[in-house]
């Protein structure tokens, strides 16, 4: 019965072995190749209402690759999604052109750059349109985590590109009172932290910047709520109707 025990165990090691080795030479094949790259979000947001006067201006969507950095700029091509019929795209052509992207040498990470035109009835109305990255010469297999980015615009109020990226994880969901009360609290237009995000250009703050003003937003909430005979809630968004609750 001793025999049967010890052979049990080494087979049990041996499975295990053979399991771990397995999955290191995966992952050993998946490093050593091309790699693949792929959208770091499943949306993005733009309003001309935080830059009056501006025509056109360039948005950056997050893109990370999935294998080693190169030594050299690898680019990116991205397309509109035209073929699948749950992603309905309401913007005119005219009003947006897709530039590519690009992953600088030495990086994981990259962005692809879109080019958004204003127009007078952006004023009332939200479109939208969806992207996605197909294959070239730098990278030639895009299958891994073939997400699709969801690009609105607009010149009204309307959910930053970074909330579901990051705000959401300390003020929970996203309404119009909700953001423009924290607007107010902080003195800002906008608040623009997305660590590891490669435009570094758009989304500059820092940990320090940002959790100075989480300071100011709570103290703020809790004023409010303590002058006022009901909390502050949301007036749209997933928790309509609901008391603002802050989550970190």
């Amino acid at each position: 019965m001793k025999m049967i025990n010890k052979l049990n165990g080494l087979l049990v090691l041996m499975f295990v072995g053979i399991i771990s080795y397995s999955c290191d030479q995966e992952k050993t094949m998946l490093f050593d190749t091309d790699g693949s790259v792929y959208f770091t979000t499943s949306d993005y947001s733009y309003s001309f209402l935080d830059y009056p006067g501006k025509e056109t201006d360039t948005i950056k969507c997050p893109i990370q690759i999935f294998g080693k950095p190169s030594d050299t700029e690898r680019y990116v091509e991205a397309e509109l999604v035209t073929d699948d019929t749950s992603k309905v795209n309401t913007a005119p052509e005219g009003l947006y052109r897709i530039l590519g992207g690009v992953v600088p040498a030495d990086a994981q990470l990259g962005y692809v750059s879109v080019e958004l035109k204003h127009t007078d009835e952006l004023k009332d109305t939200v479109y939208v349109f969806h992207i996605r990255i197909v294959p070239n010469d730098d990278f030639k297999d895009v299958s891994y985590n073939n997400r699709i980015v969801a690009i609105q615009f607009t010149a009204k109020e309307i959910q930053p590109a970074n909330w579901n990226s990051y705000l959401r994880w300390f003020w929970g969901d996203y309404s119009t009172r909700w953001w423009q009360f924290i607007k107010e609290a902080t003195e800002r237009t906008s608040i623009p932290y997305w660590p590891g995000n490669a435009d570094t250009e758009t989304w500059w703050m820092s940990d320090g910047e940002f959790e100075a003003l989480q300071v100011l937003v709570k103290r703020a909430l809790k004023k409010y709520n303590e002058t006022h005979d009901t909390p502050l809630t949301h007036d749209d968004g997933p928790s309509k109707g609901k008391e603002v609750q802050i989550l970190y």
